[in-house]
């Protein structure tokens, strides 16, 4: 089984560096990242909330110019080639805060079940 799943891991790695390249230069198209895209469930809202004023502020800018830039029908290198370049579309500010708040949640049930 191990065999397998280091042959699945190979023939998958170079799909999944395609995949993720094509979906970094999509979201760099509006100006967004990966962590604008998350769907919105608690622990996402959780973090959101616990996170600094400036990531909550950059990530409304985002959102609201990649609207606005979809209904123009226009992308974020028309108007800002340098936001272009200077995105990072995988830049972790969130996903952190979501990982911290999973663990603490499964923390408390394994104390809860009295572990």
């Amino acid at each position: 089984m191990n065999a397998l799943t280091n042959f699945a891991n190979a023939l998958l790695r170079p799909l999944a560096a395609r995949y993720r390249a094509n979906v970094g230069a999509s979201l760099s198209q509006y100006g967004l990242r990966y962590e604008d895209c998350l769907i919105e469930h608690p622990k996402v809202l959780e973090a959101i909330d616990l996170s600094d004023k400036e990531v909550l502020v950059g990530r409304t800018r985002r959102v609201k110019r990649a609207m606005d830039l979809s209904f123009k029908k226009k992308e974020l290198g028309d108007y800002r080639p340098d936001l272009v370049e200077a995105n990072d579309p995988f830049k972790d500010e969130i996903r952190t805060l979501v990982k911290k708040i999973e663990d603490r949640e499964e923390e408390r049930e394994m104390i809860n079940k009295g572990w």
